[in-house]
């Protein structure tokens, strides 16, 4: 670290003392004191170096590495005499309120985030309370559905509400807003409405902003609101944000088109689904409805990172209760979350003191380290709570979170959590860290499902809108009370489809002939041959099913073995060989057009011995390459298994590749009968002009085609040795 005001003045430096494993490592530097008692008013520069360092000597680094996110950690450690005494008496009052008291007053606090953060003039809205914050376009949306709990409850008088409804409407509608297609972008400045933070035109902000000017416009019903919130909603169009795809793409930006990622897997997106099938002008086929993946987790759909407030949004405005479709109760499936939510929270509350029996809420939400998407799942939660999570789940489960919200007010730390807008954005006891802010879509989350809670007050106006009802009905949701949240028939169709690929058998057979590794797999014509083919799509974010009728992306692989090598043989067709990774890039393989061998020796009684080989097929030096990953030896097979033989030949329909694997690297003695866990997978490309390292995956198959099939070895099919 310098000192960089006017003149260079070194600081201070400190190296880390983490030893590193393969795959994602956490490191964190405890700087000296030197390197903490800045001065506020001087400009400071971190100079951060990557580099090997074995017994004292330090050496340049010769392998790609990947950098997640970079940040710093501030000392939050406050002190009493700098909270507000306001604070203080408002946390007693609190202590004495009954839950009515309780619950409206901090709606009330909450509420005024949308009034007094706010632009009137053009009714932009902040994404954070900071000085220079950025609006945010789905914080636009909370606060338009805001306008009107605000006028119900004598905040605001009905004559505010309606000209400040009116000015954002009129903005938007008139272009002062940057945008494209109907969509808008994320973040767009306070005064002036142009693009900030060089944001994507976002789907999902764009749904949740004209969620909340539809429900406007039934609020004010029959005015100039209700045409000008219809008018918005018929400018969007839904059919280009598909991008020739089946589901809607998450965002675009001009400079680099489409993003990859797609709203084809359950989540927060379902929302921009509804919308667009409801659409009155650029409506969406409603087969999109059936291509979102739901995975099931027991007895719920759920997301697999667990992030809370994915369930949370859809509901704010679309009334699921007592309905469902094939897949479905959506109500009471985000009920069930929120209780798994909870019950994580209590069972590792033994290893963060932020948890208790009481404290829970794992969501997306500052952090110690930054904004992250935290999660009721292992290695994606740190001790850090999002207050918003437990209070927003109110109308799922009104005794935990009403008791959630007392704990927290409770704490010795209450007064750090609690401030001039309400609960504040997260804290982490075990880090001592108190966020300081408020982020608009948290405090819309709470203010909103309050008023859910208690008077239905959002569903009772936004299910009026008949575009919303429509779309529900297209779709084929159907009245019905359960106490389940995923229908019985859609549960036992997951269980079938999950344990089908398990269940699939490869057979190797025994050979005498001398193979010889070149890429030429004509001596594996007399084997049993099995097929990838374009159905076989694996669920995962940021990938494109394949269509069959628009693209071409198959393989035919073969298994052989004699007694030292099992050998596989694959011919992939692909319209397109992207070759965009240098000789040196050894692990980045998921980027670009590879295939992957997995071989799990455990069902044959051996264990450590686990196998995932990722095979590029050319380089930029148009040589085959491969490597190991997160498996019993991870590396380069130069260095982690030597004697693996590969080869790759480019055919007229896309390339080959052949493997030898000797069995000593599995543990094995070969003989007929013994079973292997076995899967192969395929990531392809066809961007032609990628970039070298550039992610340019775009589709990914799978012999044994199941979610995070790479990490589920249970999920793998069998190899059978005859």
């Amino acid at each position: 670290m310098a000192e960089t005001s006017e003149d260079w003045k070194w600081i201070g430096g400190v190296f880390s003392s983490n030893s590193l494993k393969y795959g994602w490592n956490n490191i964190k530097l405890d700087l000296p004191k030197r390197m903490k008692n800045l001065e506020e008013d001087k400009k400071y520069t971190i100079y951060i170096s990557f580099m090997n360092d074995k017994n004292s000597k330090k050496t340049p680094l010769n392998t790609h590495f990947y950098l997640d996110s970079i940040s710093g950690q501030k000392n939050t450690k406050i002190n009493i005499k700098n909270i507000d005494q306001n604070t203080i008496k408002e946390l007693e009052l609190m202590k004495n309120m009954n839950d009515y008291e309780l619950i409206k007053f901090i709606q009330k606090k909450t509420f005024d985030y949308f009034w007094y953060e706010t632009n009137p003039e053009n009714g932009l809205i902040k994404d954070r309370n900071t000085e220079n914050s950025p609006a945010s376009i789905a914080a636009v949306g909370f606060g338009l559905t805001a306008i009107p709990i605000g006028i119900e409850n004598g905040w605001i008088s009905y004559e505010e509400g309606y000209t400040r409804t009116l000015n954002t409407l009129k903005s938007f509608n008139e272009g002062k807003i940057d945008g494209m297609n109907g969509f808008y972008y994320h973040f767009v400045d306070m005064e002036n409405g142009k693009r900030a933070l060089n944001s994507e035109i976002s789907s999902i902000d764009t749904a949740i902003f004209i969620a909340g000017a539809l429900f406007s416009g039934e609020y004010f019903e029959n005015t100039e609101i209700t045409n000008i919130s219809n008018e918005l909603y018929e400018k969007i169009n839904w059919q280009w944000m598909l991008n020739n795809g089946s589901t809607l793409s998450m965002g675009y930006k001009p400079e680099a088109g489409f993003l990859g990622a797609r709203w084809d897997s359950f989540n927060e997106g379902i929302l921009a689904s509804l919308l667009a099938i409801g659409s009155p002008t650029y409506a969406v086929d409603k087969k999109m409805w059936d291509e979102i993946y739901r995975p099931v987790n027991d007895n719920y759909i759920s997301l697999i990172i667990e992030t809370l407030f994915v369930y949370q949004y859809p509901n704010i405005w679309f009334d699921f209760r007592n309905i469902e479709d094939k897949y479905a109760n959506y109500f009471n499936n985000a009920a069930v979350a929120t209780r798994f939510n909870r019950i994580f929270a209590i069972l590792n509350r033994f290893n963060y003191k932020t948890y208790d029996m009481n404290i829970w809420g794992l969501t997306a939400s500052d952090g110690p380290g930054g904004y992250k998407a935290y999660g009721a799942s292992n290695n994606n939660h740190d001790g850090t709570i999002a207050p918003y999570a437990s209070i927003a789940s109110i109308p799922f489960t009104p005794e935990i979170s009403i008791q959630a919200i007392k704990s927290m007010i409770n704490k010795d730390y209450a007064k750090y959590i609690w401030g001039k807008y309400g609960f504040k954005s997260a804290f982490n006891i075990d880090e001592d860290w108190f966020s300081n802010e408020y982020i608009g879509i948290d405090q819309g989350d709470i203010l909103l499902m309050i008023a859910n809670y208690e008077s239905e007050f959002v569903w009772k106006y936004f299910m009026k809108n008949k575009y919303a009802k429509n779309s529900l009905k297209i779709i084929g949701f159907e009245e019905k009370k359960s106490e389940y949240a995923v229908t019985p028939n859609y549960k036992k169709e997951f269980e079938k489809l999950m344990k089908a690929p398990s269940q699939k058998i490869a057979i190797a057979k025994k050979t005498n002939k001398k193979i010889i590794i070149d890429g030429n797999i004509d001596e594996y014509s007399d084997s049993n041959k099995y097929t990838i083919d374009e159905t076989m799509n694996v669920p995962a974010g940021g990938v494109s099913k394949v269509d069959p009728k628009k693209q071409v992306l198959n393989s035919i692989f073969y298994l052989l073995w004699d007694d030292e090598n099992l050998y596989f043989a694959t011919n992939v067709s692909d319209e397109y060989i992207v070759n965009n990774l240098t000789p040196e890039d050894k692990s980045g393989f998921y980027r670009t057009d590879s295939i992957e061998i997995y071989l799990d020796p455990e069902k044959a009684g051996i264990n450590d011995k686990l196998m995932k080989l990722a095979i590029i097929p050319f380089d930029t030096q148009n040589n085959v390459q491969g490597t190991r990953h997160e498996d019993s030896n991870s590396g380069a097979i130069e260095e982690t298994a030597p004697e693996i033989q590969l080869a790759s030949n480019k055919t007229n329909t896309g390339y080959t590749i052949e493997v030898k694997i000797p069995f000593k690297y599995l543990g094995i003695t070969p003989k007929a009968g013994i079973n292997l866990g076995f899967s192969t997978t395929i990531h392809n490309s066809n961007k032609k002009d990628a970039a070298k390292g550039e992610y340019v995956r775009e589709n990914l198959l799978s012999w044994t085609n199941l979610p995070e099939i790479w990490s589920n070895k249970e999920l793998w099919g069998t190899l059978e040795l005859k």
